[in-house]
């Protein structure tokens, strides 16, 4: 009979700690801030990473738009300087981050080949076998450097190879 006395002033504590442990089960105060906690790093990150790799793109499409703009001029075959000049007008302002523009390099080489050996660069005035003419390919490239927020630097380049002969 002790014994149960006793256990009575353990039963009290045991059973009030048991209303408090209900009653903070069922409070949902600050279950907002603790999910905010938890997942808002998450999605800052994902968020700045989208906005990197968003930049990148668009760095590599105005590269394509440079590369682009020198093929058409290629294609006139007005010369590598008139094609290298329209590179460096098209390239003028179309960056939108300056450490990408500040990194931009562009340029144009002309190469000649002969028909029945078009891996062999030939100067542009020679005469091929049976009297063909040898091909004119301009290649134009445009480089840059893509910095981003979270990212490491990109590399991006664009590149085009046009014939006009």
């Amino acid at each position: 009979m002790r014994f149960w006395s006793n256990a009575k002033h353990f039963r009290k504590p045991i059973a009030s700690w048991l209303r408090r442990a209900v009653r903070f089960h069922k409070n949902e105060q600050g279950v907002a801030a603790l999910e905010f906690a938890l997942l808002g790093p998450i999605v800052i990150f994902s968020f700045l990473a989208m906005a990197d790799v968003g930049l990148a793109v668009r760095d590599r499409m105005a590269l394509d738009h440079i590369v682009r703009t020198g093929a058409q001029k290629a294609a006139e075959n007005t010369g590598a300087a008139s094609v290298l000049m329209a590179l460096q007008a098209a390239s003028a302002g179309s960056l939108t981050r300056s450490t990408s523009a500040a990194a931009l390099t562009v340029g144009v080489d002309l190469e000649c080949t002969c028909p029945e050996a078009p891996a062999v660069t030939v100067a542009c005035t020679t005469t091929c076998s049976g009297q063909k003419p040898t091909f004119i390919f301009y290649s134009l490239r445009a480089e840059t450097v893509a910095s981003g927020i979270l990212l490491a630097d990109m590399p991006l380049a664009s590149r085009a190879r046009v014939q006009v002969r």
